[in-house]
């Protein structure tokens, strides 16, 4: 792992700790004032700005996009104008979530995003009908932001939460990035490669802010967020900037999550609720790129953690179980063994093809009856990928059920992977949608 930074609230203060590099090539040591990208996490900062919409009277959750967006459409109309704004929250507008061609990197980019590719997503399920993460929705808030607010997205989003915050240490794209000891995602080539930096800084092109593309910024930044939503809306000794009512709803459960892997989790407006204990968190990454960020509100405790690349995700594992024991007492998920491998009496319900804009998915049974699914990138993820310098191998995984429709998914090791749900039956009783966070429906 090139480097990392973490920052801990815990009884009112802020621990901090670096390790490593920001860039291999360059040699220059991570510090607490060294931002990293923070991807996907970004949802929850766009989720605020709408929510401050909200404590002002500009809006209402279940207002229709279109009232805001007159131009608001995917590529079903009719189905497109019953989304409403807490749908695109909850990620259960049940329009394709990944779209991350370029449009422009001016300030007409969300209007470019929403006119020219959220037209053009596919609406995979009816709006309000499952979970399936969505980061184009995201998309379409931040462009809703925009237009209430005059302002484009990133000015948006220093007005009214990182100034107000005292941030200061914020990079919203490249051409702020060196300006700051900021960190450069590392990927590997190929199978047993070193790891080397990024062959561009931003791998993702800047169309969508909303949802996390460019945006980086401290651990310590991330943790003053997180103390801010921890005071329900009011930063310790700051100014109010989101309602108490707003705050709480944002972490109070509004739609399951899915698949059902026993562990239990459910979706706020932005944030990610489990159930046992109550953790709210939010996580994102790309490309040689990882970010997490855990609170616990009834400890008033936040973790940030950033890294630039190599095992970010065993990482963040093992510093969430050490530090919510150390800081809140709380003990490990316990996580069950993988279950053995067996036949699948019923193959013929799950095998076949699903496919999202970015990936394609294989489910097929071997001569002893256990099935198997084959994941391979494409379009823009593979783009970024070959932009990146990162090495795009399919994944191959085995399923192994755990109950009717719900499978784990178990690596070459006999680790568990995730897990995955099977949804929904057409006429001859196969499976209509392939669950993995985003709902994948069959074509084949």
């Amino acid at each position: 792992m090139p480097g990392a930074s973490v920052s801990v609230l815990h009884d009112g203060e802020v621990t901090d700790a670096v390790a490593g590099v920001v860039n291999l090539r360059t040699q220059v040591a991570v510090q607490a004032d060294s931002p990293f990208m923070i991807q996907s996490t970004t949802k929850v900062w766009t989720a605020t700005l709408v929510m401050q919409l909200v404590d002002e009277g500009l809006v209402e959750l279940d207002d229709p996009v279109v009232r805001h967006l007159p131009e608001f459409r995917t590529a079903d109309p009719d189905a497109s104008s019953t989304i409403t704004l807490r749908h695109l929250l909850t990620h259960t507008g049940g329009f394709e979530g990944d779209l991350w061609s370029p449009t422009s990197d001016g300030d007409d980019a969300l209007e470019r995003f929403v006119a020219e590719h959220v037209s053009e997503a596919e609406q995979h399920v009816a709006p309000g009908q499952l979970f399936s993460y969505c980061s184009a929705g995201m998309g379409v808030l931040g462009r809703v932001v925009e237009v209430l607010r005059g302002m484009p997205f990133n000015e948006a989003l220093r007005h009214r939460l990182t100034d107000p915050l005292g941030l200061e240490e914020v990079v919203v794209d490249a051409g702020e990035a060196p300006a700051f000891r900021t960190a450069i995602g590392h990927v590997s080539a190929g199978p047993g490669a070193p790891l080397r930096p990024l062959r561009t800084w931003a791998v993702m092109p800047p169309s969508n802010p909303a949802a996390g593309n460019q945006l980086a910024m401290t651990a310590r930044g991330l943790v003053a967020f997180a103390a801010m939503h921890l005071g329900d809306g009011r930063p310790p000794g700051g100014v109010r900037l989101l309602s108490e009512q707003s705050a709480r709803l944002m972490r109070q459960p509004h739609v399951d999550l899915r698949p059902a892997t026993g562990q239990g989790a459910s979706q706020g407006l932005g944030w990610r609720i489990g159930r046992s204990p109550y953790v709210v968190d939010h996580g994102g990454d790309a490309p040689g790129n990882a970010c997490m960020l855990r609170l616990l509100p009834d400890h008033g405790v936040a973790i940030a953690a950033l890294a630039n690349g190599g095992a970010m995700s065993p990482l963040f594992a093992t510093l969430s179980e050490e530090l919510l024991s150390r800081c809140a007492g709380v003990a490990p998920v316990d996580v069950p063994p993988a279950p053995d491998a067996a036949p699948v009496g019923d193959p013929d319900r799950y095998c076949g093809t699903y496919a999202l804009r970015n990936q394609v998915t294989e489910v097929t049974v071997d001569g002893a009856g256990r099935l198997w699914l084959t994941k391979t990138e494409r379009n823009d993820a593979a783009r970024m990928a070959a932009l990146a310098g990162e090495a795009l191998e399919p994944l191959v995984l085995e399923l192994r059920r755990t109950d009717r429709d719900t499978f784990v998914l178990v690596d070459a090791a006999g680790r568990r992977a995730g897990a995955v749900e099977f949804i929904g039956a057409d006429d001859d009783g196969r499976a209509r949608y392939l669950h993995m966070g985003r709902a994948a429906p069959r074509v084949a």
